[in-house]
C-alpha cells in the first residue's frame, strides 16, 4: 500500500502533537469600496505618520536568498508583515556601500529572493516604496496596491517605515444634525490595518478643508468624544467602512488568560532542542462585531470598553517565554473563512465580559477521502488542523522575532500502522 503525507504550509501543527520595482513615483489612488486611498506628494501634508523603528540584524533571515551583486561590503537585515498574520513577510536589506553610502532593498513580490532590480531609488536615506498589502481570505490573498516610506537615521545603524498615503472618504455623525464630514485615515502602526490604537482617524469637523492635529485629529479607539458627545466608533480593520452611532451603552471586554500555558511543546524540531512552553508574555486577540467592526485587546490583561453587541474572536497572536532562556514561541491563529457556526459574545451594557481566546484547542487529522479509507495501490493524503474552541486555525508557528525571522520552527510527521509500523514520514514547517 502506497501512503503519502501531504506538506500544507501555514496548516501545520508542529508543537501541539507580481514583482513591485522600488520607485520614487507616486502610485495612482486606488479605490476600496467607498474608500479612496492617496499618496501625498513628497513633503506634503499627511504624507506618513511617525515612522516605526525596526531590528536590523547581521544574520541573513532563514530562507533568504540574495542573486544580486552588492555594491557595499557589509549588510544588515530586517523583515516586516504588511497585512494579516500569515502574509509573507517582506525581507528588508541594507547594503553598507560607503560610510556615506547605503543601498536599501526591499523584496516586494515576497518570493524570499533579493533580486537587482529590488534596489530602491531614493533621496539622500529616505526610500518611497510601492508595496502591496495582503488580506488573509481563507486560503488565499487579496493584495491592494499601497506604499510604505523607509528612512535611514543618521548614524546608519537604525532603521523606521510607516505606511504611506491616506484612506478617504466621508462620515455623518449621528446627531441628526451634522452633514457630511471629510475623513482621513492613517495606518499609524504600518501593518496595514486601519483599527489600532496607533492608527489616526482625522475629522474635518469645521469643514474648512484643514485638519487641525489637536481639535481634528484622534487616535482609533472604539469610543470617541466630539463635542462632549460620546460616539461608539465603528469599523472593519481594512478601513472600507466607518460608522460613529451615538453611544447607547457601552460594556468591558477583558482577557481571562491561564497564569502558564496548559500545552507543553514535547517535541520540538528545532535549532534549540527540545523545550517546554512557559508563561504568556504577550497577545494580541481581534474581536469582530456583528456589523464588522473590530475591537483589538492587546496584553495578558487587555481591558477596552466597547459599545453594547454581540462579538466573537477573529484572530489570535500569542507569545511564550521559554523557561530554558531560549527565544520566545509565537503562535497564530486567525478565522479560516470556512463557514463553520462562530462563538459570539453577547455584551450587554455596564457587562463586565471576561474571554479566554485559549481556552481550550481541537487537534484533528482529515482525509481528502469521504470515507477517510485508503485502498491497496492509492495514496492518502492527510491534513493535520489544529483549531482553538472559537474555530481559529493556526496558521504561524516561528521562534523568536518575525522582524529577523531566527528560529524557524520544523515539524516531523509519522505515519503507522495499528501495529506501530511506520509506513510514511514527512517534515514541514510554516512559512
Amino acid at each position: 500500500m502506497r501512503v503519502s503525507i501531504k506538506q500544507t504550509i501555514r496548516r501545520l501543527v508542529p508543537l501541539f502533537s507580481g514583482t513591485l520595482a522600488c520607485l520614487a513615483g507616486t502610485p495612482a489612488a486606488v479605490a476600496d469600496d467607498a474608500w479612496q486611498w492617496s499618496l501625498p506628494e513628497a513633503g506634503a501634508e499627511h504624507e506618513y505618520p511617525p515612522l516605526r523603528a525596526i531590528p536590523l540584524a547581521s544574520g541573513k533571515p532563514d530562507g533568504l536568498k540574495e542573486t544580486v551583486q552588492y555594491r557595499g561590503a557589509s549588510r544588515r537585515y530586517a523583515q516586516l508583515r504588511y497585512g494579516s498574520p500569515s502574509a509573507a513577510r517582506v525581507a528588508i536589506v541594507v547594503d553598507q556601500v560607503s560610510p556615506g553610502e547605503v543601498d536599501l532593498y526591499v523584496d516586494a513580490n515576497r518570493n524570499r529572493t533579493i533580486e537587482a532590480d529590488e534596489r530602491c531609488q531614493g533621496e539622500g536615506r529616505l526610500w518611497r516604496v510601492p508595496m502591496n498589502v495582503e488580506y488573509a481570505q481563507g486560503e488565499v490573498f487579496k493584495r491592494i496596491g499601497r506604499a510604505l516610506v523607509f528612512r535611514l537615521g543618521s548614524t546608519g545603524r537604525t532603521l523606521s517605515y510607516s505606511a504611506a498615503g491616506y484612506l478617504a472618504g466621508q462620515l455623518t455623525l449621528d446627531d441628526g444634525q451634522t452633514a457630511a464630514l471629510a475623513v482621513r485615515r492613517m495606518d499609524g502602526d504600518g501593518n496595514g490595518f486601519f483599527t489600532d490604537p496607533q492608527d489616526r482617524l482625522w475629522i474635518d469637523l469645521n469643514r474648512d478643508g484643514r485638519w487641525d492635529p489637536l481639535s481634528e485629529q484622534f487616535l482609533y479607539t472604539t469610543i470617541v468624544t466630539i463635542a462632549d458627545q460620546r460616539y461608539a466608533v465603528r469599523s472593519d480593520e481594512r478601513g472600507t467602512q466607518l460608522k460613529l452611532s451615538r453611544l447607547e451603552g457601552t460594556g468591558t471586554i477583558q482577557l481571562a488568560l491561564p497564569t502558564r500555558s496548559a500545552v507543553p511543546a514535547k517535541s520540538v524540531a528545532a535549532t534549540t532542542g527540545p523545550g517546554t512552553i512557559g508563561p504568556i508574555a504577550d497577545i494580541a486577540v481581534t474581536l469582530v462585531g456583528r456589523d464588522g467592526s473590530a475591537v483589538a485587546l492587546r496584553g495578558p490583561e487587555a481591558t477596552a470598553s466597547v459599545p453594547i453587541g454581540e462579538y466573537r474572536i477573529s484572530a489570535v497572536a500569542v507569545t511564550l517565554d521559554d523557561p530554558g532562556g531560549g527565544p520566545r514561541w509565537n503562535f497564530v491563529f486567525s478565522d479560516n473563512l470556512s463557514g463553520e457556526a462562530r462563538r459570539w459574545y453577547p455584551l450587554q451594557k455596564d457587562v463586565h465580559l471576561a474571554i479566554n481566546p485559549l481556552e481550550r484547542f481541537d487537534f484533528s487529522i482529515v482525509t481528502e477521502r469521504a470515507d477517510g479509507k485508503c485502498r491497496p495501490g492509492e495514496g492518502l493524503v492527510l491534513q493535520p488542523k489544529l483549531l482553538t474552541a472559537d474555530g481559529l486555525l493556526i496558521n504561524t508557528c516561528y521562534r523568536g522575532t518575525h522582524e529577523t525571522g531566527r528560529g524557524g520552527v520544523t515539524a516531523s510527521l509519522r505515519l503507522a500502522a495499528s501495529d506501530g509500523a511506520v509506513l510514511s514520514m514527512s517534515q514541514s514547517g510554516f512559512a
